[in-house]
C-alpha cells in the first residue's frame, strides 16, 4: 500500500478542503489508483471538476509526480510509491477561447474558429 501526498489549487483545493491531503493506495498503486480514491472519499463534488460528463474519465490536464510533469490521461498506469506527491495541475476556466486547429498528419495545420 502506497501512502502518497496530494498537492491542490485553485477549484480543486477548495472541493479537497485543504492544499495537501494524503491518500492510501493499494493495487494498483498507480496515478490512475490515486484518482480513484480521490474520487471514491470527495464524491460527485471533485468528479464534476475532473471528470468529462460525457466518458466519465478524467479530463486532460498536467499533473505533476515527484519532479515530472504528466499528463492525467496518458500517464494514468504509471506506478507511484510510499511517500510520491502528486501536484494537481488544474486549469482555471474563462479567458479567451482558443482557435481550433485543422489539418491533417503531414500536412500543416490550418486554424479554423
Amino acid at each position: 500500500m502506497a501512502k502518497v501526498r496530494i498537492k491542490s489549487f485553485t477549484v480543486i483545493r477548495d472541493v479537497l478542503g485543504a492544499e495537501v491531503v494524503e491518500v492510501e493506495v493499494s493495487s494498483p498503486e498507480t496515478v490512475k489508483g490515486v484518482f480513484d480514491e480521490l474520487l471514491r472519499r470527495y464524491g460527485a463534488p471533485l468528479k464534476d471538476k475532473l471528470c468529462d460528463s460525457a466518458s466519465e474519465g478524467l479530463t486532460a490536464f498536467p499533473l505533476r509526480l515527484n519532479d515530472e510533469i504528466l499528463s492525467s490521461v496518458l500517464d494514468q498506469d504509471r506506478p507511484v510509491k510510499d511517500g510520491d506527491e502528486i501536484a494537481i495541475i488544474f486549469p482555471v476556466g474563462g479567458g479567451c477561447q482558443w482557435p481550433r486547429l485543422s489539418g491533417m498528419a503531414g500536412t500543416p495545420a490550418r486554424y479554423s474558429e
